[in-house]
């Protein structure tokens, strides 16, 4: 599929954790039955679900350092900060993507996604943490 593809779908998937409050595995087991994808796409797409999961409460820490200081997590919307976890992820645990196209990435899906202010927000919370 390739990366953009992948972090997309990942991206998705993320945000229905969120949501839907299930098990993240379930989700991407369910996922994988569904969709037949090549090898590296599974695996980038699952480190990338589970490792998000298995941080969350490590990342929502480091976004909220960087909030505003009237603002709360729960104010984010869901779509950002599944974004937001995303990146986050990218930049701080996989050193196979640079730290300027994981912000980017993000951008973009934001812009796609979120709401007409989502792009700026996800890069000024993504360029501080980096």
């Amino acid at each position: 599929m390739g990366r953009k593809k992948d972090r997309e779908e990942a991206f998705k998937l993320i945000y229905q954790t969120e949501i839907n409050k299930e098990d993240f595995q379930e989700q991407l087991d369910y996922y994988f039955s569904e969709n037949d994808l090549p090898p590296a796409s599974r695996d980038y797409i699952a480190d990338l679900v589970a490792g998000v999961n298995l941080r969350i409460a490590e990342i929502d820490d480091c976004i909220v350092g960087y909030l505003a200081s009237s603002w709360k997590i729960d104010r984010i919307s869901r779509v950002d900060l599944a974004i937001l976890r995303l990146g986050y992820y990218e930049i701080k645990y996989r050193d196979d993507v640079p730290k300027g196209a994981a912000i980017n990435e993000a951008v973009d899906l934001a812009k796609k996604y979120g709401s007409e202010t989502s792009g700026k927000f996800v890069n000024g919370i993504l360029a501080n943490i980096s």
